[in-house]
């Protein structure tokens, strides 16, 4: 029997090759339905149903001028894809294109079908309707999985919008209240805490009302950048990364300020009656956990950990700090391995002969100058090792390793590795930024120029003072806060020729 590849008129007689077979399709039906997956109405046409298929084009074209109305605004996409009313309509929208894909699919084959016997029919019939279905549920499939993965990433990760007081917890480990803090105190010693739980990550212990957008009341937007080494054989979490990004909403000129771990003696507000020299004694970076462990000597606090912190770097610097995120270690190492690790150009040796990972194994690094392609695992022990330097060349280091992830990803690998990347921030990211108030960062992310970008180290001799007995560096209060102010009122390049400050690119050794 020939087997045709065209419609024909249907009160056409079928000839059977005189086969036994049972009855099964003709292959033009099994062509139509693909051609409808493929784009709604194309079946049809080929078919010669024109009036039919002119309506589903008509249809397809308004879903098509949709999408592209969308995708074409790229601003007002990313903000939808932080609303959870918005994403719950783009699963709406998904079900309903899926839908009628599928009903424009089996008219299709309905308007094309008549009984055709043989084995050939039945194996082009099942390699059509197998293409047929891939094409119809493969990619809803794909949107609606990634748009659940996002709303759950932005309800669980970011905060509800503050609106009543927690009541103060009772302080698991009373203590002297005016004891200067363990310079060396660090998760392994003391009192046991854990991450914080996404779950309750806000820190507002206020009622609040909110502006309309984040900076209308604000010249500045200030976001605390923290990164955690909370992980295994570690109590608690220590902030060994700790950045201030100060954000100009309306020109998006962004300057980076890097606090040294061990930076010690930062003032704190007078309103903190726990130390007499109004400042934390210990080094910054055991700040955190010193008030995660003692919630009552901070009773006005329902997170004291990040509040804390964050009015003490504030005190600092002279600037409000409106939010913080924290990234612990475990999740650095996803990311990185989710986008397929990193492109980083080494300038210096790096060596430690004991490097603790947050795995809690002790392995050597040796990390001779040249480019590299790093994992996880490779990127965040460049970043953190300082056996061989120290803090402060780690700080250049933990920039520039921050800023190749960055420039290296691109729209294609987030979404590529988008599942993966989230399940990591579920569990590793901490914040207090308001879940209602993320489309309004959205806004920000085109004005923001990586290339313009001004970083400032608070790193010895100009931005410290007298040693601590421990030989801890203090701050320069007086220098650090003018250096900040001229930051923020001069253009990036008028700053780094003025204040001579570092240009990120050659400050990663």
């Amino acid at each position: 029997m020939a087997l045709s590849l065209y419609p024909r008129n249907r009160s056409m007689t079928v000839h059977n090759s005189g086969s036994d077979d049972a009855p099964w399709w003709h292959a033009n039906a099994y062509v139509g339905l693909l051609l409808s997956a493929v784009i709604p109405g194309t079946g049809q046409f080929y078919a010669g149903h024109r009036r039919r298929a002119y309506w589903l084009f008509g249809i397809t074209a308004a879903f098509g001028f949709v999408l592209l109305f969308m995708v074409g605004d790229r601003t007002m996409w990313l903000r939808w894809t932080v609303e959870p009313t918005a994403l719950r309509w783009m699963l709406v929208g998904n079900g309903a294109i899926f839908a009628f894909r599928a009903y424009a699919a089996a008219d299709a084959f309905t308007t094309l079908s008549r009984p055709q016997s043989g084995r050939r029919p039945i194996l082009i019939g099942a390699g059509l309707i197998g293409a047929s279905l891939a094409l119809l549920t493969v990619p809803h499939a794909w949107a609606g999985n990634t748009v659940v993965v996002q709303y759950d990433l932005i309800t669980t990760v970011f905060a509800p919008t503050p609106t009543t007081a927690a009541p103060p917890q009772d302080d698991p480990a009373p203590a002297d209240a005016t004891a200067p803090a363990d310079p060396s105190a660090a998760p392994g010693t003391g009192a046991a805490t854990s991450a914080p739980d996404p779950a309750s990550n806000t820190s507002s212990p206020t009622p609040t009302t909110l502006p309309s957008r984040l900076w209308d009341s604000n010249e500045r937007l200030n976001i605390l950048l923290l990164g955690g080494d909370g992980g295994r054989g570690r109590t608690s979490i220590r902030t060994d990364t700790i950045i201030l990004a100060s954000i100009d909403p309306k020109t998006g000129h962004t300057a980076l300020f890097s606090v040294p771990r061990n930076m010690a003696m930062v003032p704190v507000p007078k309103s903190i009656e726990v130390w007499d020299c109004d400042c934390f004694p210990g080094i910054i970076n055991a700040l955190w956990r010193y008030a995660d462990d003692r919630p009552n000597r901070f009773p006005d606090y329902q997170d004291p950990g990040s509040e804390v912190l964050m009015e003490a770097i504030g005190t600092m610097v002279g600037l409000e700090i409106h939010y913080y995120a924290l990234v612990n270690l475990a999740g650095f190492v996803e990311i990185v391995d989710a986008i397929g690790g990193v492109d980083i150009t080494v300038p210096t040796r790096l060596y430690d002969e004991r490097y603790s990972g947050p795995n809690g194994v002790t392995r050597t690094i040796d990390i001779a100058p040249g480019d590299y392609h790093m994992d996880g695992e490779e990127a965040l022990g460049y970043a953190r090792s300082r056996s061989s330097s120290n803090d402060y060349n780690r700080m250049g280091r933990q920039r520039c390793v921050l800023k190749s992830i960055a420039a290296q990803s691109d729209t294609l690998t987030v979404i590529r590795a988008f599942p993966a990347i989230a399940t990591a921030l579920k569990k590793n990211l901490f914040t207090d930024i308001p879940l209602d108030r993320l489309p309004d960062f959205i806004e920000l992310v085109p004005k923001v120029d990586a290339d313009e970008i001004i970083s400032v180290r608070f790193v010895p001799d100009r931005f410290t003072g007298e040693r601590t007995p421990d030989r801890f560096p203090t701050p320069d209060l007086e220098e650090i806060r003018s250096v900040v102010q001229q930051v923020l009122a001069l253009q990036p390049e008028e700053a780094l020729e003025t204040l001579q400050l570092e240009n990120l690119d050659t400050a990663c050794g």
